[in-house]
């Protein structure tokens, strides 16, 4: 299961007894699982995150069994509520019950499409008894493999309906201030965090060096990642997070220092990169590094 999902550590009070049954489609943008199984407990702590290939997002739509998920906050599911979830945080899902479900996993760029701040839906229990949410898990429950194989629509129709339902539910749970976002502010949002990515290991970059590359002012650049509910310095130092976890994960930089990684993803400091990193992934450059190679 932890193969053919995001990597999780699985277990099970009455192991000898445990079942699951799995069905997986990939499609361009999203892969379709449709799975049920016996009670179980799925964690995604810092050893999983670090064996996630791809940062993806998850949707999950729960058919039948009682769930108790925490990600971010702790919360309770029941069927027909949707979960939507981060890769890059950690996970806990305990079902106390048989289950089933509808799992979605959704590319970074196919969220980011539809969401200009995924975090609005991140962690959040999406009822089925909200306006949106009730037509986006009856959506979902259709979308078994089996369906998407025979349906009489094209994949890229049925793909773009999620990603508008996907919307319209967190336009409703932000309280309308997602729909209040022109296309030109998301343009603007996009390029900023595109322009970040590739700059992230300039210590001494700063927002009005972005905004006069991209020919705005540093102003609306500010304006724009306001209104999707971001900032310029944080956007920044995930950047730089990201990036060093991808050094410190990889062979390639064995012999590098961690210092040096520090360096090169642009923290100026070894001491803050530590407390950083630290701070955001539970551990130091260090004990990242010796637990790949352990």
């Amino acid at each position: 299961m932890s193969s053919a999902l995001t990597p999780s550590a699985i277990s099970s009070e009455t192991p000898f007894e445990y079942e699951l049954e799995l069905a997986a489609l990939e499609l361009p943008a999203l892969t379709v699982v449709a799975q049920r199984g016996s009670p179980q407990r799925a964690i995604r702590a810092r050893a999983e995150i670090r064996r996630t290939s791809q940062h993806c997002f998850n949707l999950v739509l729960v058919l039948t069994g009682s769930w108790q998920v925490t990600h971010h906050t702790r919360t309770r599911f029941g069927p027909g509520d949707l979960i939507f979830y981060d890769t890059r945080y950690p996970l806990d899902c305990d079902l106390l019950l048989s289950w089933s479900d509808i799992n979605l996993q959704l590319s970074e760029q196919f969220v980011r499409k539809w969401l200009p701040n995924p975090a609005w839906l991140s962690g959040r229990r999406i009822s089925r008894d909200s306006r949106w949410g009730r037509v986006l898990s009856s959506y979902v429950a259709q979308l078994s493999p089996e369906f998407v194989v025979g349906a009489p629509l094209p994949e890229s129709v049925l793909i773009d309906q999620l990603g508008a339902l996907l919307a319209l539910t967190a336009t409703e749970l932000s309280g309308g201030s997602q729909a209040t976002l022109s296309p030109a502010v998301r343009s603007v949002r996009d390029r900023v965090y595109d322009h970040i990515m590739q700059r992230c290991p300039e210590t001494a970059l700063q927002a009005g060096q972005v905004a006069a590359t991209l020919n705005i002012s540093k102003r609306t650049l500010h304006r724009a990642l306001a209104a999707c509910g971001e900032t310029f310095g944080a956007m920044l130092m995930q950047a730089r997070v990201d990036l060093a976890v991808r050094m410190l994960e990889s062979p390639l930089f064995d012999r590098m220092t961690t210092a040096e990684i520090g360096r090169r993803a642009g923290f100026s400091d070894a001491s803050h990169f530590s407390k950083v990193l630290r701070r955001r992934t539970g551990q130091t450059p260090l004990q990242m590094r010796r637990a790949r190679q352990g």
